[in-house]
């Protein structure tokens, strides 16, 4: 062997001896304080309900209220996406008016969407739902009976519907 290909093995293996030397590092950072409260420069419908639904969030964080702010972000999305219409649209004045809307309303989703995370971080963690701790027997037997009790009620309506057509 020559010293170019000693070389490139002594590399190769240092490559593979260090890949498979893996460690996993969990590093925790404290979630940033937002700087204040977002202020929305375009008042809206949608602006008040995501700033109330994440205050609710922020004050009782349940299941209720995190889908109630995913809410007001999809109407407030969907006032945006409006704007975003009348921009392409229109010219003039009228869509110089819409731009600065669409633009105040975009920065206030984006500080409303940061207070919500923060919000989430600090959130305690839920304990779980309680678990069905019978046995997998157990569980497949009552499906069984309700299927099969699903499969006799049906097939009396049909016998009564035929009795009804008969007659």
């Amino acid at each position: 062997m020559n010293t170019r290909s000693l070389s490139l093995c002594a590399l190769t293996a240092a490559f593979v001896t260090l890949g498979c030397d893996r460690r996993t590092v969990v590093v925790e950072v404290a979630p940033p304080a937002p700087l204040a409260e977002p202020v929305a420069k375009t008042r809206t419908l949608e602006t008040s309900r995501l700033d109330a639904a994440v205050d609710s969030y922020d004050r009782e964080p349940s299941a209720a209220n995190h889908a109630a702010v995913k809410k007001a972000v999809a109407e407030l999305d969907g006032e945006i996406a409006e704007l975003e219409e009348l921009v392409a649209k229109r010219s003039g004045s009228s869509r110089e008016e819409a731009a600065v809307k669409l633009k105040n309303l975009q920065a206030f989703r984006v500080a409303e969407v940061a207070r919500f995370t923060v919000a989430q971080a600090r959130a305690p963690l839920t304990e779980p739902t309680s678990v069905d701790a019978r046995s997998g027997a157990d569980k497949v037997e009552d499906t069984a009976r309700r299927v099969g009790n699903s499969l006799e009620h049906a097939a009396k309506k049909t016998g009564d519907a035929i009795k009804d057509v008969v007659r």
